[in-house]
């Protein structure tokens, strides 16, 4: 058995301030009219443990992901679900795809910015394993970009290892959907900065609008930007590839990328959230 209890700890130490006001959130739900719920009650442990298995995980698939021939960014319904206009996306063999509607919204900003020849952009497929087969199928080696909040998005990874494609994650800048904290709920925004970096695209004409009442997951202003959160996240993630990894590939030595990757997932974060369980 690996300890990755001190890299959990630090984990812990470089990324509080992210998180800072979990633990009193969830000792106050008789404060909020939001019914309890297994995600509301999630300790801030949990968060700390998510977000460490998707930054690991996405360094682990980097070059795999970057060496692809198309991608596939995956955003979440939460990102326009609030808006004071109606949306216009479009449904297309069981996901929808952005209509750019509306100028404001940051699934345009995204699709403006990223989606070209080699890059597509879907909202929630229906059925995201589905989805990610015919996308095999269609385009040959796809490398996915899922943008989600820190407690799903693991559940978006599992599908894609299921399929061996290599995949990157994005967080969520906060967490505002009718499943969470906000009530009435509101649009969530993340960083297209690093959605730039991810894709391995020039990000110097990128400005990141933090939108919304920029809050974290504790709905408190959080003292570290976006820029300042991934830059602690890659120390991290580059510490495990150090020390860590070399440990994970003895193990399992014929293991690829993907089974690699299953067993850390396993290792950091054992009580995977799915889209029932949540």
């Amino acid at each position: 058995m690996i300890d990755l209890r001190p890299f959990i700890q630090l984990g812990r130490v470089e990324l509080e301030p992210y998180i800072a006001g979990i633990d009193d959130f969830v000792a106050r739900q008789n404060e909020y009219s939001k019914p309890k719920s297994d995600l509301r009650l999630r300790p801030a442990d949990a968060y700390i443990r998510n977000m460490l298995a998707v930054g690991v995980l996405s360094r682990i698939m980097r070059t795999a992901f970057l060496e692809t021939n198309h991608r596939l960014i995956v955003l979440p319904d939460c990102l326009k679900n609030y808006s004071d206009w109606e949306c216009g996306k479009v449904k297309i063999d069981g996901a929808h795809t952005c209509a750019q509607c509306h100028p404001e919204c940051i699934v345009y900003d995204t699709v403006e910015h990223f989606v070209d020849g080699q890059t597509t952009l879907v909202l929630e497929p229906d059925d995201l394993g589905d989805y990610l087969g015919k996308a095999r199928k269609t385009h040959g080696t796809v490398g996915v970009v899922g943008v989600a909040c820190v407690l799903t998005i693991l559940s978006g990874f599992e599908q894609t290892l299921k399929h061996k494609l290599p995949t990157q994650g994005v967080f969520l800048n906060y967490s505002s959907c009718s499943h969470h904290w906000a009530d009435p709920p509101f649009n969530t925004c993340y960083s297209l900065r690093r959605m730039a970096w991810t894709l391995g695209k020039d990000g110097s004409c990128v400005t990141d609008d933090i939108r919304g009442r920029k809050v974290t997951y504790s709905l408190e202003s959080s003292p570290l930007t976006p820029d300042d959160f991934y830059r602690r996240l890659d120390r991290l993630t580059g510490l495990f590839e150090q020390d860590y990894l070399p440990l994970f590939r003895a193990e399992f030595p014929p293991a690829d990328i993907f089974e690699i990757s299953h067993a850390i997932r396993r290792a950091l974060v054992p009580d995977l959230i799915t889209r029932d369980s949540a």
